[in-house]
């Protein structure tokens, strides 16, 4: 998936999220996007730079041209970054030490639930990471390009909308006054 629509879902669930959470959109969003910033800030730069771009970073079609990144050390960090393991032993430990753990945890969480789905092939989401069991998703969003991302967001920019619409009328046990 797209880090643009991982962003909004993430949104949305600190929409959802009790409103005396302060920047509960922000931190949704942010956590959304965390599994990401290892792809981000290292496999795109060094596959950039393997697939001779003239600015270090790859486009999604680099990533079927050059499929030794699969055993290339970032891909690894990307991989454990979408795990369980990472998301037991460096997310849910805050759990409860912030009101607003539950919250990121589960903007984490709806980022790899919506790469399961997305991601196929050999590049397959692995969820118990190191063990290689791939979830082979049915589509392919990373290779989306810019019409497909843009239907995306305004689809997922609805569901937003439609959320803090709801949220009007429907309002947590601590939000009553």
């Amino acid at each position: 998936m797209d880090i643009f629509t991982h962003f909004i879902i993430g949104a949305s669930i600190g929409e959802i999220a009790p409103k005396d959470i302060k920047n509960r959109h922000v931190i949704g969003g942010a956590f959304a996007l965390l599994p990401d910033i290892t792809n981000l800030l290292l496999v795109h730069p060094y596959l950039g730079w393997l697939a001779g771009r003239t600015i270090p970073f790859a486009y999604a079609e680099d990533f079927i041209s050059h499929p030794e990144i699969l055993n290339h050390w970032t891909y690894h960090v990307w991989l454990f970054s979408h795990g369980l393991i990472f998301w037991l032993f460096f997310v849910l430990p805050f759990w409860s030490q912030h009101r607003a753990a539950p919250l990121a945890i589960l903007a984490y969480l709806s980022h790899v639930l919506m790469d399961l789905p997305s991601h196929s092939g050999i590049y397959g989401t692995q969820p118990f990471y190191p063990f290689p069991l791939i979830f082979d998703g049915w589509f392919d969003a990373w290779l989306w390009g810019p019409l497909e991302i843009f239907g995306s967001v305004i689809f997922c920019s609805g569901i937003f909308l439609i959320i803090r619409q709801s949220r009007k009328y429907l309002k947590w046990e601590s939000e009553i006054s």
